[in-house]
């Protein structure tokens, strides 16, 4: 497809995403954070209403004099509790507040570029007195669906893909050991399907977990919310691959994958990709399948367009710490250019 490589403009987090959620950041605070870290949901929405929109904000033990969105490498899109109820002057009023209290710098991320929270943020920031600029953070492919046909989506993939996959789906089925299911329900089976996810990802090339409590707690909200849709391929009786999807608000988000080595040659990955696709388009029929972080070379094959996600940062006026801080992004920032130049 020509649209292969285009950048194409990023979607707000909708209502009802699993990572706008209080369940969700409350679970990230819960098991994926350092001790000792302060969180807070600062209200933004209409004045008076103070549950109507919350925006999730972190200080980290060793950073007592900056404040991030309460997100990390799990985060795949950052925006606030109830974004629909936002109040762009209460949002300033926050950021004022955390000016005045003495925080140097203030970071959130990652945002949908161009999208209307980070547009709002940004001007807030600025209103509020920061100093306030846009960085990088990764690119996000993803798929818009318009048919709920997976045949026919299959047909627009690359016709290697597409040649690998049916090859292997045809030596997998005739396999009598070949068992693939999807769990999505808080049924008895749950834990088993989380047990051969680990079991799967601790055989694979993917380094340990620094938080292993997060993912088998998220597998038990996203069942309990009926998001979850987790894909075990068993052979022999073992797990030889897992993938770990949410589905919510008509997207279906690809958040963890991985394969036992031992079966590589059996493209176990592959197939199991295809089958919770199939499943997602025609069983739940979403619009949209996103596989969240990071520009790896094998997400363009399954889904064609590409948007980037960026951060926020901010830094106090008023403050050294924060002054210093500005002085060393900014002068990076020129640093950076003139050796870009340079090279050309």
């Amino acid at each position: 497809m020509t649209s292969a490589t285009m950048s194409q403009p990023a979607a707000e987090l909708d209502a009802g995403d699993p990572h706008c959620t209080r369940e969700w950041f409350d679970l990230l605070a819960a098991t994926a954070l350092p001790p000792g870290t302060a969180v807070k949901f600062a209200p933004v929405g209409p004045t008076g209403q103070d549950d109507a929109a919350l925006l999730p904000l972190m200080r980290l033990p060793e950073s007592r004099h900056r404040v991030d969105a309460l997100a990390n490498f799990y985060t795949p899109l950052y925006a606030p509790i109830g974004l629909d109820q936002l109040d762009p002057a209460s949002l300033a009023a926050t950021f004022a507040k955390l000016r005045y209290d003495g925080t140097a710098v203030l970071r959130l991320a990652p945002l949908a570029a161009g999208g209307a929270f980070h547009a709002t943020a940004l001007a807030a920031l600025r209103q509020a007195g920061w100093i306030a600029d846009t960085y990088f953070c990764f690119g996000n492919w993803y798929a818009p669906i318009v048919t709920a046909d997976f045949e026919a989506y299959l047909a627009e993939r690359p016709s290697a893909l597409r040649n690998t996959f049916r090859r292997a789906r045809n030596r997998l089925e005739r396999r009598p050991d070949f068992r693939l299911r999807i769990q999505q329900a808080p049924d008895a089976q749950l834990e088993a399907a989380i047990a051969g996810f680990e079991r799967v990802y601790a055989a694979s090339w993917k380094r340990p977990e620094p938080w292993p409590d997060f993912i088998p707690g998220l597998c038990r909200l996203a069942a309990r919310c009926g998001w979850l849709r987790l894909g075990v391929i068993e052979l022999d009786g073992q797990p030889a691959a897992a993938q770990i999807w949410l589905v919510a608000a008509g997207k279906a988000h690809i958040v963890k994958l991985a394969y036992d080595p031992a079966w590589r040659d059996l493209s176990v990955g592959t197939v199991l990709t295809a089958a919770l696709m199939r499943h997602v388009i025609e069983s739940d029929g979403v619009a949209e399948i996103d596989y969240l972080i990071g520009d790896d070379a094998y997400k363009r094959d399954w889904t064609p367009l590409r948007r980037e996600r960026v951060g926020l940062v901010a830094f106090n006026p008023a403050s050294a710490r924060g002054l210093a801080a500005a002085a060393h992004h900014f002068g990076g920032k020129v640093v950076r250019r003139v050796r870009s130049n340079g090279d050309n």
